[in-house]
């Protein structure tokens, strides 16, 4: 039986376009997505992260009858994305499908955020060092790998609030990326809200092949949510962007315990005065500000908490 080509489609895309450009090629790809960028540093031996301005996204796609209407849609995306940032040509190779799998794979590098955290495939767990929290996300699911500025700053600020036992909320869950890694650094219990049905998917798929589904539950929608007491959160997560974290405030302020931390990402500069005064008017005090690009992330505190012992 003679083999059916895919079609291989790769471009480079500054790092605040990586999930919405993977979300598109996963959408219309349909075999995987690959997000390439340098790993394999070590934080505990005082090394720092390599400057990540930008990162090769790869799909395939196999050419079965039609498939010329989903190669024409990625281009009409990849053209609406450049006329917000400057991208290269769109480049295309045909590949055979038995170079198909091992292609894709190989293009997925593992990343190490803050001191212990290791994002990587399920394929390249012998990675791992034996102090190493391993999250383990498929990128062919696209909902955050924690390549994005805001993904990779939330877990490193949730990796030093983190104390074994918290009660943790993840508020637009996503791949599960957070509520995975907070479960595996300790949490007794992680909740997540998703409004977007595909990534509430993505993720229980990702909870499960992590082997966290016992301490971590999602539900479809937002806040508020009846499973989410008010007050139950001790550590918040919530990375969605500046609209919807201003219009959630009061929710955010709500659901977070008396001494509890917020850590609020997916903030452009340009909106950060706009989240400031929501979240401000809800009764929220900022501890920690972080900009990494044009992204500002906060971790808040309800206003007259003391700090977590």
């Amino acid at each position: 039986m003679a083999e059916h080509p895919w079609l291989e489609l790769k471009i480079r895309v500054p790092f605040e376009f990586v999930e919405p450009v993977a979300e598109l090629f996963r959408r219309y790809g349909k075999g995987g997505v690959a997000i390439e960028e340098a790993g394999g540093w070590n934080p505990d031996e005082g090394e720092s992260p390599p400057e990540r301005q930008s990162a090769i996204i790869r799909t395939y796609m196999p050419q079965t009858p039609g498939y010329r209407r989903n190669r024409e849609i990625v281009h009409i995306g990849i053209q609406l994305v450049g006329k917000l940032t400057d991208l290269p040509e769109l480049e295309e190779r045909e590949i055979l499908e038995r170079e198909w799998e091992d292609a894709w794979k190989a293009h997925f590098t593992p990343l190490r955020i803050g001191k212990r955290l290791l994002v990587q495939p399920p394929w390249l767990r012998e990675e791992a060092g034996p102090d190493d929290v391993v999250i383990e996300i498929d990128p062919g699911l696209a909902f955050g790998t924690g390549h994005h500025p805001t993904t990779n700053r939330t877990l490193e600020c949730m990796e030093r609030l983190m104390r074994p036992g918290l009660q943790v909320l993840d508020v637009g869950s996503g791949s599960g990326i957070l509520s995975i890694g907070a479960a595996k650094l300790g949490a007794a219990r992680v909740l997540g809200v998703e409004i977007d049905r595909v990534a509430l998917k993505a993720g229980r798929v990702n909870v499960r092949s992590n082997s966290v589904s016992g301490r971590v539950r999602f539900y479809a929608g937002t806040l508020p949510n009846e499973k989410i007491p008010t007050g139950w959160a001790e550590l918040l997560l919530a990375n969605v962007n500046s609209v919807a974290l201003a219009n959630l405030a009061p929710e955010l302020r709500r659901a977070l315990a008396p001494e509890g931390r917020l850590v609020a990402a997916g903030i452009l500069q340009e909106r950060r005065q706009q989240v400031v005064d929501a979240f401000a008017a809800a009764g929220l005090s900022f501890v920690e500000e972080h900009h990494d690009g044009d992204w500002v992330t906060f971790v808040c505190a309800p206003e007259g908490s003391s700090p977590p012992s």
